[in-house]
């Protein structure tokens, strides 16, 4: 049997002030009286003999020992099931992530089925255990380290709260061994909805987890959304939205997705989604800078609604800066690129290759039949039809060779956004030899004749066709299109493009001033303002930010992890995960204290029998 609190045995001391009063005996006093009559009556009726006398005052003082000693062994907790290898360390990490918000039929969340769990256990710890408390989303935080104080750590554990952030357990579990493997046998919990990732050798077999996940969840939200200016009208915008049905769906799912632009519904689009489908829209708008569009997703039975909101600003129209090197000018090209300009979408600076290079520093780079020797890798770059090679592009310029049809290799790519490629019709050029990093587009025949990506770090769109020898290409809208697409795609990081960029939850923003939000709490847009502290503010709060008149943007949870809310684990998944160290809990100390203070009560029950019935005194 060991003591899980002994400490407490210190008020074992206690024991000595009975035993004082016992030991202490006041002396008989001589009093005269009147008579002796009716103290002779006493004691012939209270006449015992001295042994008797001397059992009963060592039965008081025993009784009253008993109690005392009842009463401090069950403070000191003793327990007859701790083994010398039983746990000695515990490190809690608890997720505070965006799914941890979902809540059951009863409006509990899962931070607070977590927190549920972990209070229990917590309480059920030998006092000398040591705890530490870690909280993490996107990243962690270690807000109790190596400490016996377990009242602090479930005062800490009561004041956390679930933010609209993806999780990130890697990190945290990361600093979890490291804080486990400072003490002996010591053992993780994780307190999730979702199992630890996959870890290798004993780190695995460390963890313990505490499962939070709803029973039965249902919950449909928006995993990506993009807005940007229409290439070639003004005052229009297209928003792409991704909307994603969780895996652990039990049925398909009918959701609602109502756009409202300045407080007008601008759409209504009736979505069905099997369980873990996803439905991708875009959205044409119509608009000007500066008012609000809200996106609402409403889903009957939903049970996590981070997901279900989105507001942003329509983006302020800044003209791209765009550099234009050409040997032999397209003249196709010339009048696309010309449409951009006439509509505000660019500012073009034209030059022949002997202006190279550049004065000026441009959002993006197009050369025309030409590239340079030194390659520009401070930007992104299109070339158009190259015929000499350079950089990551290996070329060669061959004779025209038709091709009536072209096959889209990756239909979704940005580049290719609202351009058709059936009945595209363009005459090759040049064979294109790319790096493993660029992805071809259209391939004709068994060439690549469109093909875009990144190559160290550098965005890259590359034809190798000719517009003014390709069969009506010029004449359809497919062309200007692509050119405006692949001019916003490559440019996508530039300053230009700042307001259209869509920033995660737990992203930080850098700024001096108040930040203005209108923002979703999960059921309604509400307005309310951050103050950054040093110049940084963590993005927290989902929807549109404005800090300063000219700086404004948007804020989203997108997060497809997080909208699949996880299903409980399989029975056999749980088992695989259970301790593999004795954990001690509840039960397992709970008898012998328990045992003691009915012991207690019956020994005071006994003692004020005696007393009052017996004159044990």
């Amino acid at each position: 049997m060991r003591l899980l609190a002994p400490a407490n045995l210190h008020l074992l001391w206690l024991l000595l002030i009975p035993l004082a009063l016992w030991l202490y005996k006041r002396q008989a006093r001589r009093v005269p009286v009147s008579t002796l009559l009716f103290f002779k009556s006493l004691a012939r009726e209270h006449q015992e003999s001295a042994w008797l006398r001397r059992i009963k005052k060592w039965l008081s003082l025993i009784l009253t020992l008993l109690v005392l000693l009842g009463a401090i062994l069950a403070l000191a907790r003793p327990s007859g099931n701790l083994s010398a290898d039983a746990t000695s360390a515990i490190v809690v990490v608890v997720d505070c992530s965006a799914s941890m918000a979902a809540k059951d039929v009863q409006g509990q969340t899962r931070l607070e089925a977590a927190r549920l769990r972990v209070r229990e256990r917590l309480r059920s710890l030998p006092d000398q255990t040591v705890v530490s408390l870690i909280a993490f989303d996107s990243r962690a935080r270690v807000l109790l380290s190596r400490s016996r104080n377990h009242r602090e750590c479930l005062r800490l554990l009561e004041e956390l709260t679930p933010l609209p952030v993806e999780g990130k357990p890697e990190a945290a579990l990361t600093v979890a061994q490291r804080l486990a493997d400072l003490e002996s046998r010591s053992r993780i919990w994780l307190a999730s909805d979702a199992a630890p990732p996959a870890a290798e050798g004993a780190k695995a077999s460390a963890i313990d987890w505490l499962p939070a996940a709803l029973t039965e969840p249902l919950n449909v939200g928006i995993t990506g959304f993009q807005i940007r200016h229409s290439p070639l009208t003004r005052d229009r915008y297209e928003a792409f939205v991704k909307v994603s049905a969780a895996a652990s769906n039990k049925a398909k799912t009918t959701a609602t997705l109502e756009v409202s632009i300045s407080g007008r519904i601008a759409q209504l689009r009736e979505l069905d989604l099997a369980p873990g489908d996803s439905s991708a829209l875009i959205l044409p708008l119509e608009g000007v800078r500066g008012q609000l569009l809200e996106i609402r997703l409403k889903t009957p039975g939903d049970c996590f609604s981070w997901d279900d909101g989105i507001a942003a600003p329509l983006p302020k129209l800044k003209p791209l800066r765009v550099a234009y090197f050409a040997e032999k000018p397209d003249p196709f090209t010339e009048l696309a690129l010309s449409a951009l300009i006439e509509n505000g979408r660019i500012e073009m600076k034209k030059g022949a290759p002997a202006a190279w290079p550049s004065k000026e520093t441009p959002d993006v780079y197009i050369f025309e039949h030409w590239l340079p020797k030194e390659w520009p890798a401070d930007r992104p770059v299109i070339a158009l039809t190259p015929e000499s090679s350079s950089g990551p592009l290996k070329t060669r310029a061959i004779r025209g060779v038709p091709h009536d049809a072209v096959r889209g290799v990756q239909p979704d790519h940005p580049v290719l956004f609202r351009a058709s490629s059936s009945r595209i019709a363009v005459t090759q050029t040049t064979l294109l030899s790319l790096p493993a990093s660029i992805e071809p587009l259209w391939m004709a025949g068994a060439e690549p004749v469109l093909a875009a990506g990144e190559y160290n770090g550098q965005r890259l769109v590359a034809t190798a066709f000719s517009p003014a020898q390709s069969e009506q290409l010029a004449l359809l809208p497919s062309f200007p299109l692509l050119l405006g697409n692949a001019i916003y795609w490559c440019a996508e990081d530039s300053d230009a493009l700042t307001d259209t960029r869509t920033l995660h939850t737990g992203e930080l923003l850098h700024t001096d001033s108040l930040v203005q939000w209108h923002a979703w709490n999960g059921e309604t847009f509400t307005d309310v303002s951050d103050d950054p502290a040093h110049g940084l503010l963590m993005l927290s709060r989902i929807g549109s930010w404005e800090t300063a008149p000219d700086r404004s943007g948007t804020c989203a949870l997108i997060s497809a992890a997080e909208t699949n809310l996880p299903a409980p684990p399989a029975p056999s998944a749980a088992h695989s995960l259970q301790p593999a160290q004795p954990v001690i809990t509840a039960s397992a100390f709970s008898t012998w204290p328990q045992r003691l203070i009915w012991l207690v009560l019956g020994v005071l029950l006994v003692e004020s029998f005696l007393f009052h019935r017996r004159a044990v005194y």
